[in-house]
């Protein structure tokens, strides 16, 4: 195991695009890019991948994109040492040494890491969540390890060491190993927290919407009806987040408006509006303004100078 090194804003760069193709894609940044170091290694052991890193103080930040290849996927992120925290749709929880944080690899998230840390990823393909622990599949987590988990948690370091150079036969007996083990770790820590049943359901419907927003169908009882819940249910699961079901879904859909606008010169704003369920070109128009304070037109011709700036 030949640890890849990163250091400088060339580094940052490289690195953000190696913790993509470990992990998920998200947008690091540093304090200082200038002063930025972390190292990573990065072994695949069965349909898995263990990923350690150790970092300085450093911010990272995915949205949502159902449509992402990592949706359906999970990785489980451990704090050897350092702490921090990691925002997501449910509200905020801790990053440390005592906590296994799960996430969904379609789900968006901000973490912060105020000081140097070293971390430990396990990162699960979605084949796999669906066939052994499809519950992982669901909202970002941040659960204590417990006296029980740490010292599970503990032996993933030492069996990512096995790893390096293991033959053929050897690695597929250590597979088997971390499959024991993550069994064991989850059932005694993500097996045993059922959260807020509300907030689970919260997510489950924006998960579900972000999924089909230019689907005609959607609206607030066709997601009751999707997740077998009353409309009622549905705006008491959304309260836990401050808006309601239909705001969500207006925002959403509002945000992909805008990105199709911004990507795709020769679609009307017309075509986008009956795409994503405005009743027309006006209707669109006016929540553009209400939301982001110029007209669609006038976003498009914002994004595209972003695009061409002067002198190109």
């Amino acid at each position: 195991m030949v640890p890849q090194r990163f250091v400088g804003p060339t580094g940052l760069s490289s690195f953000t695009h190696a913790v993509g193709g470990s992990l998920v894609d998200q947008v690091v940044h540093a304090p200082s890019a200038d002063r930025f170091e972390a190292t990573l290694v990065d072994v695949a052991l069965g349909d898995a991948r263990l990923v350690s890193a150790r970092i300085g103080p450093l911010a990272a930040e995915r949205r949502a994109d159902p449509a992402s290849a990592a949706a359906g996927s999970v990785f489980l992120l451990l704090a050897r040492r350092g702490r921090g925290r990691i925002t997501h749709r449910a509200g905020t929880g801790p990053i440390g040494p005592d906590r296994l944080v799960v996430v969904p690899g379609g789900e968006p998230f901000a973490v912060e890491y105020p000081a140097p840390s070293s971390l430990l990823f396990v990162a699960l393909p979605a084949a796999r969540v669906a066939r052994t622990c499809p519950a992982l599949d669901g909202p970002v987590r941040s659960v204590p390890l417990g006296s029980g988990g740490r010292p599970l948690a503990g032996q993933l370091p030492h069996l990512m060491a096995a790893v390096s150079g293991a033959p053929g036969p050897d690695g597929e007996e250590l597979a088997g190993v971390l499959d024991s083990l993550l069994h064991l770790l989850l059932r005694r820590s993500v097996g045993d927290t059922a959260g807020d049943p509300l907030v689970a359901l919260r997510v489950a419907a924006e998960r579900l919407a972000e999924r089909h927003l230019d689907d005609p169908a959607l609206s607030v009882p066709w997601l009751a009806g999707r997740l077998a819940v009353s409309v009622r249910q549905l705006h008491r699961a959304f309260a836990t987040g401050g808006r309601t079901p239909a705001e969500h879904v207006r925002t959403q859909r509002l945000r992909a408006c805008g990105r199709v606008l911004a990507a795709a010169p020769d679609a009307t704003v017309a075509d986008v509006a009956a795409r994503y369920g405005f009743a027309s070109a006006s209707h669109l128009g006016a929540w553009f303004r209400r939301t982001h304070g110029v007209t669609p037109a006038e976003w498009r011709a914002r994004h595209a100078a972003d695009r061409y700036p002067a002198g190109t």
